[in-house]
């Protein structure tokens, strides 16, 4: 009876030893299709990136310049979306190496280049304005509620004002 009952333990061990082991090495199986497939991926993607930077002037075809301006607009959008991301930041891209570089800075910290500041570019009040030059050497611009919004002076040239 002993022998009967440790006969059955030890089969039911040996079955269940079976099917775990069956379910590891599917496990191990399926990580391995995924790693695969993910690889693949990964090539498919770089031959679309190779495909595009190559043929982006001249398209094969309508599907393709439709996708090609799909990916134009996305890439303009992206830019716009990190230009914002560095303004608040407080930083710039150094023209040389790429690297971001404090506002504050006159060289890159990474490959030293000079650094040219953007210009600034003042917003413009809203609504409608007017340019309104008051004396020879002032020009002042007004918004629609007649105030100031701009005064710039400008210098005389010596050379022409003894003409």
């Amino acid at each position: 009876m002993f022998e009967k009952m440790f006969e059955t333990i030890s089969s039911t061990g040996k079955a269940v030893g079976e099917k775990t082991k069956q379910g590891t090495d599917i496990v191990k199986a399926n990580l391995k299709i995924t790693a695969e497939e993910r690889e693949l991926n990964d090539i498919y993607l770089e031959i679309g990136k190779l495909y595009y930077k190559n043929n982006s002037e001249n398209p094969c075809c309508e599907q393709m310049k439709e996708l090609f301006d799909k990916v134009s607009e996305k890439a303009a959008l992206v830019e716009e979306l990190k230009d914002k991301v560095r303004q608040l930041k407080g930083v710039i891209v150094c023209k040389n190496c790429g690297a971001e570089v404090d506002n504050g800075n006159c060289f890159c910290g990474k490959c030293g280049a000079k650094i040219e500041k953007p210009e600034v570019v003042e917003s413009e009040p809203a609504g409608d304005i007017e340019t309104v030059i008051d004396h020879e050497d002032t020009v002042e611009v007004v918004d629609e509620n007649g105030e100031a919004a701009i005064k710039i002076e400008i210098a005389e040239d010596e050379s022409s004002s003894e003409e």
